[in-house]
Order: C-alpha cells, then sequence, then structure tokens
C-alpha cells in the first residue's frame, strides 16, 4: 500500500509503490496510456493514492518531467519544470466516489503534504477547469484548438 503520509479523518494520500494497484483503478482508455510505458516514466514519477477507509479509491501522478504522450502545446510550456513545477496527471477517482469532494481532498492533502511544490495539469474538457480553479489552480494558456483538441493548462503555485 505504502506509507500513509497525511491524514485526514478516515481519508488518506499515501505513495504507492505498485503501480498495479493504481493502474486498475484507471479507465481503459488511461490504462492504455500508461501501463505500456511506465517502466520509463516510474524513474521519475510518483504515485499517490487517496485512500478512504484504508481502501483505494483514486489519486494522481506526479512527473518531475514531461508525462508520455504530451501533446505538442504540453510541450511548448515545458518551461513550468524549469521553473520548479511538477506536471500532475492521471488524476483519477472511482466512479461511485465521485461528486462527493474525494478529488478536492486529495489535491488538498497532497497541496499540503508539498506545501511548496509548485504544480501544472493540462485538462481537455473545459467544465473542468471550474473544479480546478475552485482548489487554487489558475488558468495558465489556453491551446487554439484549431488543428488539435482545445486544450488548457492551469498552474497551483502556492
Amino acid at each position: 500500500m505504502g506509507t500513509f503520509i497525511t491524514t485526514t479523518d478516515a481519508i488518506s494520500i499515501a505513495v504507492i509503490s505498485d503501480e498495479i494497484r493504481y493502474f486498475s483503478l484507471l479507465s481503459e482508455e488511461w490504462k492504455k496510456l500508461i501501463v505500456p510505458v511506465w517502466r520509463k516514466y516510474s524513474a521519475y514519477s510518483t504515485i499517490y493514492g487517496l485512500f478512504v477507509n484504508s481502501q483505494l479509491m483514486g489519486g494522481g501522478i506526479l512527473f518531475n518531467e514531461m508525462p508520455p504522450y504530451a501533446t505538442l502545446f504540453e510541450k511548448n510550456n515545458a518551461v513550468l519544470f524549469q521553473k520548479g513545477y511538477l506536471y500532475l496527471g492521471y488524476v483519477w477517482i472511482v466512479e461511485n466516489y465521485r461528486n462527493k469532494g474525494y478529488a478536492s481532498t486529495f489535491l488538498s492533502l497532497l497541496k499540503k503534504e508539498k506545501p511548496n511544490q509548485k504544480f501544472w495539469l493540462t485538462i481537455e474538457e473545459e467544465n473542468l477547469r471550474y473544479f480546478y480553479e475552485q482548489n487554487g489552480f489558475k488558468m495558465f494558456a489556453e491551446s487554439d484548438g484549431i488543428k488539435t483538441t482545445k486544450e488548457w493548462i492551469l498552474i497551483y503555485d502556492n
């Protein structure tokens, strides 16, 4: 399971060393993206799990370098790594636990665990922008969406 690092009531986050356990929660689409390349990316990435009553219910992956399958838009903003940001990707909450505040709790506990850390992430669904802004992230860049899917980069810089 990993070592519990931050706790609030019966909800905790922990670094997960058993990546298969976390990947089993992800959508089939995301599994197809991350599982085949994980060995390469695991050297500079950390999986944080969200546990509710000791049961893994979600989490996310922090990348110290560009995540797999980065788009040109993301690569064009890779300067954020040089500015001390970590990329937060593959944020996932088990379907039965969605819309109950667990994703916000995960972000809150992650920020508490890494109080001086700056984060960036990319979304392709504009409705997620409001969620991340409610959790302290700010708009950093927006793609033109002409040749590819529209994307937004949000940052959190404590």
